[in-house]
């Protein structure tokens, strides 16, 4: 018998991770089911997470990058997962201090979480200055002893003053390996940044994202 042409197909309803709903897979005349979150897990799938809002005035002291913080099921990390947060920031003339970036790692995307790695950029200096960070960590190895490694960046107005003076023709790259920690039941992933006494900064955009 030749084939039929199907003349309609029926529409496709993806499910949803919020509402918890499930993808059913038929195997050998029977059918088993997995979360949208699972079949993200399963196939080392991206999570991400980015800002809502500007954020001004800011970044005095250690703070909580707001839309950094990435959230994947527990015990997901793996040899090879890799985050990376881009951001910009905009500073006034004040502030001299070093710009420091924390890779931070908990459960709670706070401050309160761990920081297994925390790198400086060269001091800046006293003038108004605009610059894009590109952080990037990737998991060396995972469970009790756990080694990430970071590369960050900034590229900036300046050639070497304002916002870093690491690097020349505003552009600076800083790489740094953590000491052993256990990353066993940890959820999150951020950073947190501080920019010296003084230091005055608008954020306007964060994009996070983690690939297993």
């Amino acid at each position: 018998m030749p084939d039929t042409k199907p003349t309609a197909f029926p529409s496709l309803t993806l499910p949803s991770a919020a509402t918890d709903q499930y993808i059913v897979i038929p195997s050998g005349g029977t059918a088993s089911k997995i979360t949208l979150a699972g079949l993200q897990q399963s196939l080392g799938a991206g999570y991400r997470n980015g800002s809502t809002a500007t954020v001004s005035a800011a970044y005095a002291a250690d703070t909580y990058l707001a839309g950094s913080a990435v959230t994947v099921p527990a015990s997901s990390w793996k040899v090879g997962t890799t985050y990376q947060c881009i951001f910009d920031m905009t500073k006034t003339g004040a502030g001299t201090a070093a710009f420091a970036i924390t890779i931070r790692m908990g459960t709670t995307g706070t401050i309160a979480d761990g920081a297994p790695n925390t790198l400086s950029f060269a001091a800046g200096t006293g003038v108004v200055d605009s610059g894009v960070f590109i952080v990037t960590v990737v998991h060396r190895v995972t469970g009790a002893s756990a080694v990430i490694q970071t590369v960050q960046s900034c590229a900036h107005h300046l050639a070497a003053t304002g916002l870093v003076s690491t690097g020349a023709s505003g552009f600076g790259v800083v790489v740094g390996t953590s000491g052993a920690f256990s990353n066993a039941g940890l959820t999150t992933i951020g950073l947190s940044i501080n920019g010296g006494a003084s230091f005055s900064g608008t954020n306007t955009l964060v994009a996070a994202s983690v690939i297993l």
